[in-house]
C-alpha cells in the first residue's frame, strides 16, 4: 500500500528546489509520476551529506546517520516515519529499487565522518565513489525504466566518472574541511603530501592528470556500454553526464596544475548543453 501523501512529495521537491544542484536539472526529464521518487532519492542523499559536512561533533554525526539507518529499516519494514522515507518506501514498493544502496550511502558518509579522509588509496578512493555517487544512479535507474544488466553496468560507470570530476573540482576547498580525496599512491608517487593544507600549495599537475584519466576511462566505459545497450529511457542520467562531462572539459583547459577557484559551469553553459543534449537526443 502506498503511504506517501501530498505533503510528503511537496517535503521532497522543496529540498531539491532549494538546493539549486545540476542533478535538479536531470531530473525534470522523468515522467512527472516517477519525479517525486527521484525527489525523494535526491532528498536523503542531500540530508546525509550535510549531516556529513557540517560542524559539529562526530559523535553526534554518527548519531544521526544511526538515526537515518533505522529509519531505513523501517520503510523496508513497511513503518515509514517520516517524509523522506514515506516516499522512499513507495518508490520501492511500486519500482523495486534495490535497497541495500540507501545503507551503502549512509556508509559512504560515515567514511566522512570517520575521516577526515586524507589520500586514501587508490582502492579505498573506488569504494567511496561506489558508495557515495553509484548508489544514486542504481537507485534511480529502476525509476527511469532501465533494470537490464548494461543499465547498471553504465550507472557504475558513470557514477564513478561524476564523482572523480567532483574530486578534481573540490580540491582547494575540500583542504579547508581537512579533506584530500587524491589517491596516496600517486601523491607519494610524485613527492606531494597526504596532508590537505600541504598538498594544495605543492604542484599537483601530475597527481590530478592521473585521476583525470581515470575520470576519461570511465566516461568512456560509459559511452562504450551506451552504445551497446542502447539509450532508451536514460534521458535524466544523459543530461547529468553531458553536464559533468561539460565541466570536466573545462578543468582540462585550464590545466591541472590550477585548482583555484573552483571551476563552474554557468547558468547558460549548462542550458546550452542541454538543449544541445535535446536536439541530438
Amino acid at each position: 500500500m502506498n503511504l506517501a501523501t501530498q505533503s510528503d512529495f511537496r517535503y521532497v521537491e522543496n529540498i531539491v528546489t532549494q538546493s539549486k544542484s545540476s542533478f535538479a536539472m536531470g531530473m525534470k526529464a522523468l515522467p512527472r509520476d516517477r519525479r517525486g521518487y527521484l525527489f525523494a532519492i535526491y532528498a536523503y542523499c542531500r540530508i546525509l551529506d550535510d549531516i556529513a559536512d557540517e560542524a559539529g561533533p562526530q559523535d553526534e554525526k554518527l548519531k544521526s546517520l544511526d538515526v537515518w539507518k533505522k529509519r531505513v529499516d523501517e520503510l523496508i519494514e513497511a513503518k515509514p516515519g517520516c517524509e523522506v522515507t514515506r516516499v522512499l518506501h513507495d518508490a520501492i514498493l511500486n519500482y523495486n529499487l534495490p535497497t541495500e544502496e540507501l545503507y551503502l550511502l549512509i556508509e559512504g558518509m560515515k567514511a566522512d565522518v570517520l575521516g577526515p579522509i586524507q589520500g586514501p588509496t587508490w582502492d579505498e578512493l573506488h569504494n567511496y565513489c561506489r558508495q557515495v555517487a553509484v548508489s544514486v544512479g542504481l537507485l534511480s535507474l529502476p525509476l527511469f525504466g532501465r533494470t537490464d544488466e548494461v543499465a547498471k553496468q553504465f550507472g557504475i560507470e558513470l557514477g564513478h566518472a561524476l564523482q572523480l570530476t567532483n574530486i578534481l573540482r573540490d580540491v582547494a576547498e575540500d583542504s579547508t574541511d581537512e579533506r584530500l580525496y587524491l589517491p596516496r599512491e600517486s601523491l607519494l608517487q610524485h613527492g606531494v603530501s597526504c596532508l590537505p593544507s600541504e598538498a594544495v600549495v605543492s604542484d599537483l599537475s601530475k597527481v590530478m592528470a592521473e585521476v583525470a584519466l581515470r575520470a576519461q576511462e570511465h566516461y568512456e566505459n560509459a559511452d562504450r556500454l551506451l552504445a551497446e545497450g542502447g539509450s532508451k529511457n536514460l534521458q535524466p542520467a544523459l543530461m547529468m553526464m553531458a553536464v559533468y562531462r561539460k565541466l570536466f572539459e573545462k578543468l582540462q583547459r585550464r590545466g591541472w596544475h590550477c585548482i583555484t577557484p573552483r571551476m563552474r559551469l554557468t547558468t547558460t553553459e549548462k542550458a546550452f548543453v542541454i538543449m544541445k543534449h535535446l536536439t541530438l537526443g
